[in-house]
């Protein structure tokens, strides 16, 4: 969401193959990161200040914890490789990934099927949500 408004819905095939979710979270995660900095940095071509960090939402825990420690030990080396592009990026404060409970994530709501009782509170907090998006804090 930019300013309050979803700016698009990402989905792709993942070039590699992966055995566990662990492996492929992290594709997915580093993909994020990757559209996280263009996006900032057409703002920025655009003139747009980019103030405060962005906000990147993950339901698998052990994948937002580890990217969060500097200490985390990996043992396969494609995934090294997204863990650290994924780590820079928090450890320089541009983004913030936390957990979300996976009931509670906007994203699986045109990827899970469950009924209108389950989707409609998340739907609707992004779609009818009060306040001008033009009163910032200073």
């Amino acid at each position: 969401m930019l300013n309050g408004t979803p700016i698009g819905f990402f989905s792709k095939e993942q070039s590699t193959v992966e055995t566990a979710t662990y492996g492929s979270e992290f594709v997915a995660t580093q993909t994020y990161v990757k559209q996280i900095m263009d996006l900032q940095q057409t703002l920025r071509y655009l003139g747009v200040p980019i103030k405060g960090q962005s906000y990147m939402f993950g339901d698998n825990e052990c994948v937002v914890n580890s990217s969060s420690r500097p200490e985390a030990k990996l043992h396969k080396g494609h995934v090294a490789l997204l863990f650290h592009r994924v780590r820079e990026a928090v450890a320089c404060n541009m983004l913030s990934f936390i957990h979300i409970d996976g009931v509670l994530n906007p994203a699986d709501i045109l990827s899970k099927h469950r009924g209108h009782q389950q989707i409609w509170p998340l739907l609707r907090t992004l779609m009818f949500w009060s306040g001008d998006t033009a009163d910032q804090e200073e």
